[in-house]
């Protein structure tokens, strides 16, 4: 069965990379724009996850559970808006090796906490794989001038808000294996979707709220429908496979398909380092996988 959750995440990481670069050439300048974008993305995946949880699930819900979930559904968001900000200045394969980055997090902390020992294998491949985000980093400098200490904390961003959303899936199938998974998706998506839906008000009072691209609501509606359906597999997927064989291969996979659609599609230039980089990143987070 994970291997079942890991090979659908796969075909949605297509989806969700395809849109989400498109959604960065238009993604909103001012705060209100930002906000009101990120509003109807996570508004949309949560009624994807009340309407899932109404029809067919019925878990547990406790405190623990909320407070996990108020943590993954800020972190969502925080890590939606570096990621889209980053790709202005950076490249569509670094922005996805840093987010990738993050499964270090519930890697490290599954030796702690959850009983996952890493191999010195599966050690080695993490060194490998900060390796490949330096040289990938110094290529994204000679393709984008905009390249700067901003992008650096963006892309630093993503990292630890994607890591944390990771640790909180499995947090929540450790700590608490009968919770409702999709009432777990509704919090973490309602949540971000409530806080930024008030900066809109407050925006629109100002008179500060633009109005949303028209291009943007396709790439918004089938966005929320692959975030929604990703973050809900790899929730159960967590109780099939460890944290660093899920992460990696989830992730590892989607650095390899960023780097096609941004080559095939945006043609955006491959050179030498990135191509290298590409390269020891997906061998590192193979020897990540490794038992």
């Amino acid at each position: 069965m994970g291997t079942a959750y890991i090979g659908i995440i796969l075909l949605l990481r297509v989806v969700q990379n395809f849109y989400t670069k498109k959604v960065s050439t238009v993604y909103p300048t001012t705060t209100g724009g930002r906000a009101k974008y990120l509003t109807l993305s996570m508004s949309i995946s949560a009624v994807l996850a009340l309407g899932l949880y109404l029809i067919m699930d019925r878990g547990k819900v406790d405190l623990t559970m909320i407070m996990i979930s108020l943590t993954s559904g800020l972190c969502l968001a925080g890590g939606t808006l570096c990621s889209a900000l980053a790709m202005q200045s950076g490249t569509m394969v670094l922005c996805s090796i840093f987010s990738t980055a993050g499964l270090i997090i519930p890697s490290v902390c599954g030796i702690f906490f959850f009983h996952e020992p890493m191999s010195i294998f599966q050690w080695l491949g993490v060194a490998i794989f900060i390796g490949c985000t330096l040289l990938l980093a110094n290529s994204s400098r000679e393709i984008y001038t905009g390249f700067s200490l901003k992008t650096v904390l963006l892309l630093l961003g993503n990292f630890f808000t994607n890591g944390t959303v990771m640790l909180c899936q499995k947090l929540l199938t450790f700590l608490n294996p009968d919770s409702s998974v999709s009432l777990f998706s509704f919090l973490s998506f309602a949540i971000p979707a409530l806080l930024c839906g008030l900066v809109c008000l407050f925006s629109r009072r100002r008179g500060q709220l633009e109005p949303l691209n028209t291009q943007l609501r396709l790439p918004i509606l089938l966005l929320a429908v692959a975030v929604f359906l990703i973050n809900q597999l790899a929730t159960l997927a967590t109780n099939e496979v460890s944290s660093v064989v899920l992460f990696a291969f989830i992730n590892g996979g989607n650095t390899l398909i960023a780097a096609v659609i941004a080559a095939l599609c945006y043609k955006e230039r491959l050179t030498v380092k990135s191509i290298t980089g590409i390269v020891l990143g997906l061998i590192s987070l193979l020897m990540i996988k490794a038992l």
